[in-house]
């Protein structure tokens, strides 16, 4: 029945327990505790619960907290954690052989937080204390988390400090909700804080851990800094996943280093990543914002000749420059490039072809582009848009504003 749970065939679990049962073997907890894992795992709850609390005492068996443990977790999986509360109270109520432990309260409490119920959550926290159950690092990250996630940093480290007071002692998922909680709402400086608190504990962190940090400091024009965290990971024999190489590489292109960025992107193809439509077009993008569209379609071509095909981002992003720099004509040859290799361009294509030709003083092709976006399906640009577009246009047209619009 356990292997059956395992390749995700509960229903030949279930026939099994029916065939077993028919045999007149005896069950005992054991078997009985892997079939409620198989009624659990084929969405079978009520059932599940019925035979916690009726079916194994008629079987001879005494249902323990591993019992309730794996039904708890099916109905917290299952966004009803209310019901696993009420589950949870009447076993605590009723004073049985069976006392709950702390993975119960745990569970339960994990579900309140996933279905945004916090202030239950909490108040089961407290209740566990109240009832003698000592909260473990599974709890306290839990709550962490949670608050990590509202961006209630304060309360968040009022339950970590609870937490080492207490004796139990944070691991790499702790300091890892921490620090991104600190990055996600800006506070760097803590962040890092918690980043070298975490190295002094004799944590290591891992790449989850780095990537959090190192996205926040590349948010803030600070890929240096990312940098030294990137490389400090690899000096310690942690090699970087490619979430860290994106991360670091939308870094320097966001701030122009285009050295530095040429640089990461060849030690990670040498260090056995292969560059994706993503990465490809992080650089596109660089060279594309700073007019440098020599370079954003020598990587374009390259990016084709290794069969990484792009992606209406990737278009999206060499359209806009062109347009901006007035090469139309090469403008339209991606965009139809882009219509013959399957790929559909969207609104923002061809919102930046629209004004392109206003900028040139090609009104009748502009209003083509309306009509075809309108033909396919795609919004009409709103009235906002094409008064900018046609502003343009005049201006362009006649050396001066206008305030006649469409």
């Amino acid at each position: 029945m356990d292997c059956c749970c395992r390749a995700r065939r509960p229903d030949l679990g279930l026939a099994l327990f029916g065939r077993f049962l028919r045999t007149g073997l005896k069950t005992n907890e054991i078997i009985a505790n892997t079939f409620l894992k198989c009624l659990c795992y084929a969405k079978r709850t009520n059932e599940a619960i019925n035979l916690l609390l009726h079916r194994m005492p008629e079987l001879g068996c005494v249902p323990d907290a591993f019992s309730y443990n794996i039904v708890l977790k099916s109905l917290c999986e299952n966004s009803m954690s209310q019901r696993a509360l009420d589950l949870l109270q009447m076993v605590a109520e009723g004073g049985g052989a069976c006392s709950l432990n702390v993975v119960a309260y745990s569970t339960v409490i994990h579900g309140f937080f996933k279905e945004g119920e916090t202030g239950k959550a909490c108040n089961l926290f407290h209740e566990m204390i109240h009832q003698g159950v000592v909260p473990n690092v599974v709890t306290y990250s839990s709550i962490i988390d949670a608050l990590c996630k509202a961006r209630e940093m304060d309360k968040a480290e009022l339950v970590l400090q609870q937490m080492v007071d207490s004796g139990a002692q944070p691991n790499n998922v702790t300091y890892n909700c921490m620090i991104h909680g600190y990055s996600t709402s800006g506070q760097l400086k803590e962040a890092a804080k918690m980043f070298r608190k975490m190295t002094s504990h004799g944590l290591v962190p891992n790449a989850v851990t780095c990537s959090s940090l190192m996205t926040s400091l590349c948010k803030h024009g600070r890929s240096k800094e990312a940098a030294e965290i990137f490389y400090s990971m690899t000096a310690k024999g942690h090699k970087p996943d490619a979430v860290s190489y994106r991360i670091l590489l939308h870094g320097y292109a966001t701030e122009g280093c285009f050295a530095d960025m040429i640089d990461l992107f060849n030690s990670m193809e040498s260090n056995g990543f292969v560059a994706d439509c993503h990465v490809f077009t992080i650089l596109i993008d660089a060279y594309a914002k700073r007019g440098m569209m020599d370079e954003a379609m020598l990587i374009f071509t390259e990016m084709q000749e290794k069969g990484v095909s792009p992606n209406v981002v990737t278009y999206s992003t060499v359209i806009a420059a062109l347009c901006r720099l007035g090469r139309l004509a090469d403008a339209m040859d991606k965009f139809n490039e882009m219509i013959d290799m399957g790929v559909q361009p969207g609104t923002t294509v061809y919102h930046s072809l629209i004004q392109g030709f206003c900028m040139h003083v090609d009104l009748v092709k502009a209003k083509e582009l309306v009509s075809d976006m309108i033909s396919k399906g795609i919004p009409r640009p709103n009235i906002v848009f094409l008064q900018f577009s046609y502003k343009l246009f005049v201006q362009r047209r006649t050396g001066y504003g206008c305030t006649r619009y469409l």
